[in-house]
């Protein structure tokens, strides 16, 4: 068959006229294609996710493993009433990412033993190592050293592994902890999980849960240290992000057993800032 080339390319200036009508009418098709002159079956283009918001950073003691380039760098403050223990509370954390998957974390918090109100450092690491584009699934470890722990005992260390994905417009998070004290004779889980709306016009509706239980210990002076072995609280988070500031609230129902357990309600209040 003969070739005409000069046909050719008028059908081609054609068809890049009507995607430039496209393009300057905003307009979509309901498929992009790529164009294939050899006459083969066209290929679809892979679509463009939106960018998440920033409120994955801003849960409270709970951590994302979601990647995001356009962040260096997290600042958040959380301040309220824990009624199981009876005592304010307050948390303040700094993340800076040092390269694309590595951030150093570093803050303040107050004392967990009951009775006492007083603040001290914690700080550590995350390694995010799988994102959702590529694996299904965003996961990461973590490591925390916290003095706000273990007071009495020169703090504790964590090992934390970090899960999340999202499913459109809600996010899920679990984040599984081991920590034990500097001498090793105390040790504790914990278990987070979260899960994160997104309503619209930057509104998120969120539930936020934990669980912290003691794993056993050999350590004769745990009671009298008043260290607990128990503690939870689970109720529904909301929070509202506007540029790259967010306000967060939570209140729920709070736990804590050194001798017997305590109940009571914990309110907390928040703001937060990405850079």
């Amino acid at each position: 068959m003969h070739f005409n080339s000069r046909l050719a390319r008028r059908h081609v200036r054609r068809i890049l006229m009507i995607s430039a009508s496209f393009t300057a009418f905003g307009l979509q098709p309901v498929a992009a294609q790529e164009l294939d002159l050899s006459g083969n079956n066209a290929v679809p283009q892979p679509e463009t996710q939106a960018p998440q918001t920033q409120v994955p950073h801003f849960l409270p003691g709970s951590l994302s493993a979601e990647m995001d380039p356009a962040t260096s760098a997290v600042g958040t403050g959380w301040s309220g009433y824990n009624g199981a223990t009876d005592t304010p509370v307050f948390t303040s954390t700094a993340e800076v990412w040092i390269v694309p998957r590595v951030s150093l974390v570093a803050g303040l918090g107050t004392t967990t033993q009951p009775g006492t109100v007083s603040e001290r450092a914690q700080g550590g690491a995350r390694v995010l190592i799988l994102d959702q584009q590529h694996h299904g699934v965003n996961a990461g470890v973590g490591f925390m050293y916290r003095q706000d722990r273990f007071t009495n005992e020169d703090g504790m260390l964590e090992w934390s592994a970090m899960v999340s994905r999202r499913f459109g417009a809600t996010l899920a998070v679990a984040n599984i902890i081991y920590a034990q004290d500097g001498e090793g004779d105390d040790r504790e889980g914990e278990i987070r999980v979260v899960g994160v709306h997104d309503l619209g016009s930057g509104l998120h509706l969120g539930l936020d849960n934990r669980v912290r239980e003691s794993l056993g210990s050999s350590d004769p002076h745990r009671a009298q240290h008043s260290n607990p072995t128990l503690e939870f609280n689970a109720g529904p988070l909301l929070a509202y992000t506007i540029g790259r500031w967010s306000l967060m609230t939570e209140a729920g129902v709070s736990g804590q057993k050194v001798d017997r357990l305590h109940t009571g309600m914990l309110i907390l209040g928040g703001l937060g800032a990405s850079f």
